[in-house]
């Protein structure tokens, strides 16, 4: 089959078709780079930053289980290093205590019976063994209690969870 002029004149112009779109892309090329291109634009709000107006959230400490009511004193261990049931190193300022019958890592909320508005949050990092006392406090939150001169106290203590008020 042979081909006619006009089939003969578009091959001509495919082969030629690379060569000359060369000088078309470099010529497009060239005028991108001296236009600015322009910036994205956002498609979302900007994220809202904290204003002095806007009020910081802060935990708040809700009950986590019953009430329970015992004996609670406090305790201070001899010279050297001391280390807790859950492997920490005890600090008598920290605000922890030491219980047989609560789990480790719970904090709690103990309170005097005696003085309902006293009242501080621990938690409770060490065991002891059963001996009437359901909690033995360290010396900080003794102090913050108000029993560092009774020795022992009845307290309140109630399980709590810190949740965030969003």
């Amino acid at each position: 089959m042979e081909l006619t002029t006009l089939g003969r004149t578009a091959v001509s112009r495919l082969r030629l078709a690379p060569a000359m779109a060369l000088p078309l892309l470099s010529g497009l090329l060239s005028a991108c780079t001296t236009q600015p291109i322009p910036a994205p634009q956002a498609s979302l709000a900007p994220l809202r930053t904290m204003t002095a107006k806007s009020p910081p959230c802060t935990p708040m400490l809700v009950a986590d289980g019953p009430e329970i009511t015992g004996i609670a004193s406090w305790y201070r261990p001899g010279p050297g290093l001391h280390r807790t049931c859950t492997g920490a190193h005890f600090t008598g300022w920290g605000m922890t205590a030491a219980s047989h019958s609560i789990r480790l890592g719970t904090h709690v909320r103990v309170a005097l019976l005696s003085n309902a508005s006293r009242s501080v949050v621990v938690k409770i990092d060490d065991c002891m063994p059963r001996n009437g006392r359901l909690l033995d406090l360290s010396e900080g939150a003794a102090k913050e209690l108000g029993i560092i001169d009774m020795g022992v106290a009845r307290v309140s203590v109630t399980p709590v969870e810190m949740v965030d008020r969003r």
